[in-house]
């Protein structure tokens, strides 16, 4: 007979477990690429982010993960609007400059227009601008709930897709 599992068993598990491993599992999630943006006082911010995901389709809405201390979280709590951008396979050179490029710079070599006042990457597989409806609190991060007030599905080009650490695209 095997036990029935209990939440304390879990939780001393949880608090055990190597972040290593944790990280090589979540690798063979699949997830698409994006670069999530605003425009601050000083101008766009942005940087790569994995952890979005649809919530409801009523209303259309969606999640996002940021880090608590990010530059991009900061701008976007103080605006109130962020856009999604997924990167298209021609972008995945945005994926490491938007992780690792100067905040300032990040912008100074990226084609993109405003829509509803923040800015859109041009060429993404996808675009969406949110309105922030509430934020939570949550270890390391900040959780957005953010409600679609504008979506661009592009021109359909192939995306850019993150699998086992590695970039990819999907075949057509």
């Amino acid at each position: 007979m095997t036990p029935v599992p209990t939440a304390s068993t879990a939780a001393t598990h949880a608090a055990t477990l190597d972040p290593e491993r944790f990280r090589a599992a979540m690798a063979q999630f699949p997830t698409f690429v994006t670069v999530v943006t605003t425009t601050g006082p000083d101008g766009p911010v942005g940087c790569t982010v994995n952890a979005v995901l649809s919530l409801s389709t009523r209303p259309p809405s969606l999640l996002v993960s940021l880090a608590s201390g990010s530059r991009t979280l900061t701008e976007i709590r103080a605006a109130g609007v962020f856009a999604v951008n997924a990167l298209a396979w021609r972008q995945r050179d945005l994926c490491e400059w938007f992780a690792a490029a100067a905040p300032e710079e990040r912008f100074r070599r990226v084609a993109y227009r405003q829509e509803l006042g923040v800015p859109v990457l041009s060429g993404s597989a996808a675009a969406l601008v949110c309105v922030v409806e509430s934020a939570v609190d949550l270890f390391d991060h900040q959780v957005l709930v953010g409600r679609i007030a504008w979506a661009d599905a592009g021109a359909a080009p192939r995306p850019l897709v993150l699998h086992r650490r590695r970039l990819h695209t999907l075949a057509r």
